[in-house]
């Protein structure tokens, strides 16, 4: 779209009109283009759309649809702790976002939130009765918000902070709840507050760099992160909650979650790659040998937030692939774009 602009006034001086259509959209309406700084334009069209569909994918990366009608745009998967429901994020083409929920034993994918508020990241309480997630129903920015996953009562305010507030996740004994906050602009950390005793937001990795993806052992002992402190993203594991009395580096990657067993770490390497790491927590902690299991570049990844789950037996992994497009992806390169654009602004 193109809508003329006078920079004297810093005005909209006229009526917006498309120029390109047809574009392939992604996540949250960002659509695949770039312009170089010659006036060449080039564009992607065709494609999914946007819509995923979910799956079970195994170790040795074998793939299983879970419910062909449940399709749309998903983002950041969530399993119940008794393995027996999922929660995602679904956007709608009008930008709605919605949390869904869904039995794997059958059954259709409820609208748990029903606003389209920006809802995303949705994490199960321990007890598996409820969910806790991002909201921007209070209209000022993104707060924490807590509905009971049977949907009989309405969301409540879990907390506000003084800046929006992202990933939300709940210790395993429901003592914590852990979120990521915004310090400045460009400086993120690994926040918590212990409901009913905190009033202020207890800091557990905060600094000056970007700390985000956090996620804990099943028995709440060590916190998995990632960071680019080093310079590039790289997955760490502190102590919890005594986070600043050790700290161990896991391996270049992103997106990291605990197994139920709690002796591997997964997380995605640089290459696309999903990876085991070997955990050993007695009579100290440490990290072992890092093993490549199957190549996850095919499905849905975000360097900040896991687009994935890992089943309660550690051998599956619920994941978000692209849906196939009826018709082929299609590059367009367009020379001289500038020009057309000036013509274009004539008519």
């Amino acid at each position: 779209m193109v809508v003329p602009f006078d920079q004297n006034s810093m005005q909209i001086v006229g009526k917006p009109r498309p120029l390109v259509e047809g574009m392939r959209l992604g996540d949250l309406g960002a659509a695949d283009l770039a312009v170089s700084e010659t006036g060449t334009l080039v564009y992607a069209t065709g494609g999914g759309e946007g819509k995923h569909e979910l799956v079970w994918v195994t170790r040795d990366g074998k793939e299983q649809p879970i419910d062909p009608d449940l399709q749309g745009t998903l983002l950041f998967p969530a399993l119940s702790p008794d393995g027996r429901q999922l929660a995602v994020s679904i956007i709608t083409t009008a930008g709605r976002a919605d949390i869904w929920t869904k039995q794997l034993d059958g059954g259709p994918a409820v609208n748990l939130t029903l606003d389209g508020k920006g809802n995303f990241k949705p994490t199960w309480t321990p007890d598996g009765r409820s969910l806790t997630f991002e909201s921007a129903a209070g209209g000022t920015g993104s707060d924490l918000r807590t509905k009971r996953a049977d949907g009989s009562a309405n969301a409540v305010l879990q907390f506000h902070g003084k800046r929006d507030l992202f990933q939300p996740l709940w210790s395993p004994d429901g003592k914590w709840l852990i979120f990521v906050d915004a310090l400045e602009p460009g400086t993120i950390g690994i926040f918590g507050i212990r409901p009913g005793i905190d009033t202020a937001p207890v800091p557990f990795v905060a600094s000056k760099v970007i700390q985000v993806s956090p996620t804990l052992s099943r028995d709440g002992r060590w916190l998995a992160y990632d960071s680019n402190e080093s310079g590039i993203p790289e997955v760490y594991v502190v102590p919890f909650p005594n986070t600043g009395t050790a700290k161990w580096a896991a391996g270049g990657g992103t997106e990291p979650r605990w197994s139920h067993s709690g002796k591997e770490l997964f997380y995605r390497d640089a290459s696309g790659r999903l990876v085991a790491v070997e955990v050993k927590t007695s009579p100290t902690f440490s990290l072992g040998r890092s093993t490549p299991l199957f190549s996850a570049a095919g499905f849905e990844s975000n360097q900040f937030v896991p687009q994935y789950d890992v089943s309660l037996d550690d051998r599956r992994f619920l994941m978000i692939r692209p849906v196939a497009a009826n018709a082929p992806d299609k590059l367009i390169v367009v020379d001289n774009w500038f020009e057309e654009l000036k013509a274009n602004l004539r008519k």
